[in-house]
C-alpha cells in the first residue's frame, strides 16, 4: 500500500536541504568580506564600496596607477595631502592676521607718523596719496602758535589754514571710517617751533 505523505516530506526535506545550503553560503560569503586579507585589482569601470566601518577602509595606491589621480577617499579621521599651490595667496604686503582695517579709496599700507616736532617750513610728512584716519596736534610752547595742513598736490588745498593753538592746547582730529583723502601725500607747516603732532592713516 503506496504513502499519499511521501510527496509531502520529500518537498519538506528538500525545503530543508536548501535553507541550510543557503545559510552556509551566507556564512562563507561574509567571511570572506570580512577577511580583507585577498587583493582586487579594477581595470576599469566604476566600483562602490559601502561599509559600516569608515575606519577599515584603506586605499593602497603604492602600485602602479594610470589614473590614480581621479581616485578620491573622503575620511575624516585621516590627514588628506594637500599642496600649498592650491591654496589662496596671501597679498604680499596687504594681508595681516588679525588686523582689520577700515574701508577707504586709499591702499592698505600703514602710515604712522610717531610724536615728533611740527617742522616751521612747509614740509610733506607722507610723500604718497593718505586716506588719514587720525591727526594729534599739541602746542608744547609758552604762546600760540598756528598750523597749517594741506595735501601735497601740484596746488595744495588746505585742510588746517594757519589754524591758532593756544599755548599747552591738544588738539585730536579724528575722521571717518573712510579717512580724509590727501593727494600725493601730506604737507605740514607751524608757525614756530613747539608744535608737536602724530599721525595715522592708509596709503
Amino acid at each position: 500500500m503506496k504513502s499519499v505523505n511521501a510527496p509531502k516530506w520529500a518537498a519538506v526535506v528538500i525545503l530543508l536541504c536548501a535553507v541550510t545550503i543557503g545559510s552556509w553560503l551566507g556564512k562563507l560569503g561574509a567571511q570572506q568580506m570580512q577577511a580583507g586579507g585577498a587583493a582586487v585589482t579594477i581595470t576599469s569601470g566604476t566600483v562602490t564600496v559601502q561599509q559600516s566601518t569608515a575606519a577599515n577602509l584603506k586605499v593602497d595606491l603604492s602600485g602602479t596607477a594610470a589614473n590614480a589621480t581621479a581616485i578620491k577617499v573622503d575620511g575624516s579621521a585621516v590627514t588628506q595631502p594637500a599642496s600649498l599651490a592650491s591654496l589662496p595667496a596671501l597679498a604680499a604686503g596687504t594681508a595681516k592676521i588679525g588686523v582689520t582695517y577700515p574701508y577707504t579709496s586709499c591702499g592698505t599700507t600703514a602710515y604712522t607718523a610717531a610724536l615728533q616736532a611740527a617742522p616751521t617750513a612747509s614740509t610733506a610728512i607722507a610723500s604718497a596719496t593718505t586716506c588719514l584716519l587720525m591727526l594729534n596736534l599739541s602746542n608744547t610752547s609758552a604762546g600760540a602758535l598756528t598750523i597749517t595742513v594741506s595735501d601735497n598736490a601740484g596746488t595744495p588745498v588746505n585742510f588746517l589754514n594757519a589754524v591758532t593753538l593756544n599755548a599747552g592746547e591738544t588738539r585730536t582730529y579724528a575722521f571717518a571710517p573712510g579717512g580724509a583723502k590727501f593727494t600725493s601725500g601730506i604737507k605740514m607747516q607751524a608757525s614756530g617751533s613747539g608744535i608737536t603732532y602724530t599721525a595715522e592713516g592708509l596709503q
